[in-house]
């Protein structure tokens, strides 16, 4: 029998308080926790996005970066990373492969105010100095239905034009796209992958 991943509790500048709680109390109390995005990009600009399972608590079925996932208690931002890529692509990787984009705040409130979302997201990236092979991952289907890769700059217009088949990366009631901290990360691309016109 499994018991249910314990989270640590923070506050939201993400200084921890002391003590941790299951994954389904952090999310009815909505207490702050912090979660890792990984994102992997390929020697062509493409990134390798997954199509979330329809069993998922948050977003089923929407697209959404390479990898991601809760910190269990106890355990480092880039140690959940890899940990996360393994199980959920069968892809083994080195802390050391993990560059850190930037951290950033995100809350918001599922299924009539059940499931409430107040997480501090460390994003990483992995550049790979090859094409991507999708047919070498391992799919942990009880997390992921599909993945597939697409050019940095289609991603971005699915993201401005806010496409309802993918994970939301900003508040679009608060701000415009290019003013949210998600905007850093196709910058980021753009100028190591510029879009041939």
């Amino acid at each position: 029998m499994s018991t249910e991943e314990r989270i640590d509790v923070l506050d939201e500048n993400g200084n921890s308080l002391g003590y941790s709680e299951p994954r389904s109390v952090v999310h009815s109390k909505g207490l702050w926790h912090r979660v890792v995005h990984v994102w992997i990009v390929d020697s062509d600009g493409k990134l390798l996005i997954q199509r979330r399972s329809n069993n998922k608590e948050s977003f089923p079925g929407y697209w959404d970066n390479s990898s991601a996932g809760h910190i269990e208690a106890g355990q480092t931002s880039k140690d959940a990373a890899i940990r996360e890529l393994n199980e959920e692509l069968g892809i083994l990787h080195s802390v050391n492969d993990l560059e850190l984009l930037f951290t950033y705040n995100k809350q918001y409130v599922l299924r009539s105010g059940k499931y409430l979302d107040n997480e501090i997201a460390d994003v990483y990236l992995i550049t790979y100095t090859f094409p991507f092979d999708l047919s070498k991952l391992t799919l942990q289907v009880e997390e992921v239905s599909d993945v597939k890769l697409i050019p940095h700059h289609e991603l971005l217009q699915m993201v401005v034009d806010l496409s309802p088949t993918f994970v939301p990366l900003f508040d679009s009631s608060k701000s415009s796209f290019e003013k949210s901290v998600y905007y850093q990360l196709f910058e980021i691309l753009e100028k190591r992958y510029p879009t041939k016109q």
